[in-house]
C-alpha cells in the first residue's frame, strides 16, 4: 500500500531521527555510521546544474547534501555538468565519444540507452543491492510498473513523487478583482465568460484571460489547455474510454474552438496570445492587465504576487479549480505528475563500481538519506519540531539575502528532479504564502482523475519512436498555426472538417496505433 513519507514518519521513523540525528542514526543503508579506513570510491555523475544551484555554486559536489552523503556512503563524486542550453548537444557528443561518466542522471529512452550499449540493466543490482528502493517498489507495483520496462528490465534509480501533491501549477485569478465586482470563483465555462467580461469592462484589462507564453508547452499554453480539457480532451494524445484517441480530432475540439474565437473577438482573451514571450507575459500579469493566467505555484505565484502587492497592497492572486462545461462535473485532466517523474540515474557500462554505486544512491531511499534529500542537515538546515522537520532561518531567512528556493538549493536536493522520492512536508514550507499553500491542495484535489485520462509513462520501441516523432512532429506544427487562425478568425471554424482531414491525411491514425500498442504493453507488465 502507497504510503507517504508524511504517514511513514508518523509511524515512527521520525523518532528515531529527532533523537539521533542524521549522522548519528544506524541506518538502513550499510555504509552509514561505519568507520572506513580504506580509500572512498569515487563516482562520476553526468548531470544538468540546476539553475539555482549555479548561483551560489558551481558544481553539485559542493552542495551540503551532496558532501554529507559522500561521508555516509564513503564515496567521493565528480559531477560533470553540460553548458546550459546545450545539454542535448552534449549529451549526444557524449554518448558519441563513448567516454562515459559512471552515472548519467537523464530523462530519456532508457531502452535505447540500453539497447545501443550505453547503460546497464539494473534489476538484480537492486534486488541485491537496494534493500531501500525494493522495499518502496515492493509496497508500490504501480511504481514499479512504471519504471518497468516493457520487457521487465530496470534501468534507472528513480526520482519518484508518493505524496498527496502531484500538480504544481494551474490557473490563478485577481481574487481583490473578484471580490471588488462582486463575483464568485468561476468553476463552468460560462461562470469564466461572465467573469473575463466583467474584468474586461468594469476593470478595463487588454487581456482578462492571458495565455501563450512561457510556461508553455504549444502555442496555446497551458492556460489556454486548461480550458480546453474542460470538455473532457486535450490537445494531444490521451485516452477516451481506455483507448488512445487525438483530442484535435475530435467534435469536442470543434466546440472549443468556437468559444475561443467568441472569447477572442469579444476581448476577453489577450490580442497577443501568438506572440507573448515571458517578458511580455511578466508584463502584463505585473502591469495589473492580466485578469486569469496559468503559473506555477511556487516560482510563479512566490514571484508575481509579492510584486504585485509592492505597487497595488490589496492586490490578491488566487487559484481557480479546472475549468469544467457544467455544474458538478469533476475536473479530469490536471496535468498531474506520476510517481516516477521519469528522470533517473542510470548506470553506464564504463562504471567499474556498480554495486558501489548502487549502494550508494539507495542511501536516498532510506530514511536517513530522504531527510538529506528533503532537508539537509539536522541542526544546520532544519530541526525536528514535534516530528516535524521544520526548516531553519538558513534556509526561510537566509543570512546572506538568498531566497528560500536559492538557499535550499545550495544545501540539498528537495526542489528539483534527483534520485529519491520527494517529501510533501518540503512543499508545505516552501510555499511561504497562504495563497501557495491553498493553491497546492485546491489542485490536487481531483488530481487522480487524471490517470483515467492521460496517457501512462509507456515505452516505445526504438523504430516506433522514430515514427511517432515524424508524424508528430508534422501535426504538431500544423495544429499549432490552425489554432491560431482558427481563435483570431483568419480560418473559419466552418473548415474544421478540413482541418481534421489534413491531420489524418498527416497519419495521425498510425500514432495513434503505435501508442495504443504501447499502452496495451505497458498494462500488460
Amino acid at each position: 500500500m502507497k504510503r507517504s513519507w508524511k504517514q511513514r514518519i508518523a509511524l515512527g521513523t521520525g523518532l528515531l531521527l529527532a533523537m539521533g540525528g542524521l549522522a548519528g542514526c544506524s541506518g538502513s543503508n550499510e555504509h552509514a555510521g561505519k568507520e572506513q579506513t580504506d580509500a572512498p570510491t569515487p563516482i562520476s555523475i553526468w548531470a544538468s546544474l540546476n539553475t539555482n544551484v549555479s548561483i551560489t555554486l558551481k558544481n553539485m559536489s559542493e552542495i551540503t547534501a551532496i558532501k554529507e552523503w559522500e561521508k555516509q556512503t564513503h564515496i567521493k563524486t565528480e559531477f560533470q555538468h553540460p553548458a546550459v542550453g546545450a545539454e542535448t548537444e552534449q549529451f549526444n557528443v557524449m554518448l558519441a565519444s563513448n567516454e562515459l561518466p559512471d552515472v548519467m542522471f537523464v530523462y530519456g529512452d532508457y531502452s535505447k540507452l540500453y539497447n545501443d550499449g550505453t547503460i546497464i540493466r539494473l534489476n538484480d543490482l537492486i534486488d541485491q543491492y537496494a534493500p531501500n528502493l525494493k522495499k518502496i517498489l515492493q509496497e508500490n507495483p504501480e511504481v514499479e510498473k512504471q519504471l518497468k520496462a516493457d520487457n521487465g528490465d530496470i534501468y534507472a534509480i528513480p526520482h519518484l513523487r508518493l505524496g498527496e501533491y502531484k500538480t504544481f501549477g494551474g490557473t490563478f485569478i485577481r481574487q481583490d478583482w473578484l471580490d471588488e465586482l462582486n463575483l464568485q470563483k468561476p468553476e463552468t465555462l460560462d461562470e469564466w465568460e461572465t467573469v473575463l467580461k466583467a474584468f474586461k469592462d468594469k476593470k478595463g484589462v487588454t487581456a482578462p484571460l492571458l495565455y501563450g507564453a512561457p510556461p508553455k508547452l504549444t502555442t496555446m499554453g497551458p492556460a489556454a489547455a486548461n480550458f480546453l480539457e474542460a470538455y473532457g480532451i486535450t490537445n494531444t494524445i490521451f485516452l477516451k474510454d481506455g483507448k488512445v484517441a487525438f483530442g484535435p480530432t475530435e467534435p469536442e475540439f470543434k466546440e472549443f474552438l468556437t468559444t475561443f474565437h467568441r472569447w477572442y473577438q469579444e476581448g476577453l482573451i489577450d490580442p497577443d496570445f501568438a506572440t507573448n514571450d515571458q517578458k511580455t507575459y511578466d508584463a502584463k500579469i505585473l502591469g495589473s492587465q492580466a485578469g486569469a493566467f496559468f503559473a506555477y505555484i511556487g516560482g510563479g505565484i512566490g514571484r508575481y504576487l509579492p510584486a504585485l502587492q509592492e505597487k497595488e497592497p490589496d492586490a490578491n492572486l488566487t487559484a481557480v479549480q479546472f475549468p469544467v462545461v457544467n455544474k458538478g462535473d469533476e475536473p479530469m485532466f490536471t496535468g498531474r505528475s506520476w510517481e516516477w517523474s521519469g528522470a533517473g540515474a542510470t548506470i553506464t557500462k564504463s562504471n567499474k563500481n556498480p554495486e558501489e554505486t548502487v549502494k550508494a544512491l539507495d542511501y536516498f531511499f532510506s530514511e536517513e538519506g530522504h531527510m538529506l534529500k528533503n532537508f539537509g542537515v539536522e541542526g544546520v538546515t532544519y530541526t525536528m519540531k514535534d516530528g516535524y522537520p521544520t526548516y531553519t532561518d538558513e534556509i526561510l531567512k537566509n543570512p546572506d539575502g538568498l531566497s528560500v528556493v536559492q538557499a535550499m538549493a545550495k544545501h540539498f536536493i528537495a526542489n528539483y528532479p534527483f534520485v529519491g522520492e520527494d517529501d510533501d512536508r518540503y512543499n508545505e514550507q516552501y510555499y511561504q504564502l497562504q495563497q501557495q499553500k491553498d493553491a497546492v491542495v485546491l489542485f490536487s484535489k481531483y488530481s487522480d482523475n487524471t490517470l483515467k485520462v492521460g496517457l501512462p509513462p509507456v515505452s516505445l520501441t526504438t523504430e516506433e519512436s522514430s515514427e511517432y516523432s515524424k508524424i508528430m512532429s508534422d501535426i504538431t506544427t500544423y495544429r499549432d498555426e490552425m489554432f491560431i487562425k482558427f481563435v483570431i478568425g483568419a480560418e473559419p471554424i466552418e473548415n474544421f472538417d478540413k482541418f481534421t482531414a489534413q491531420i489524418n491525411k498527416f497519419n495521425v491514425k498510425r500514432a495513434i496505433e503505435i501508442q495504443q500498442a504501447a499502452v496495451d504493453r505497458y498494462n500488460a507488465r
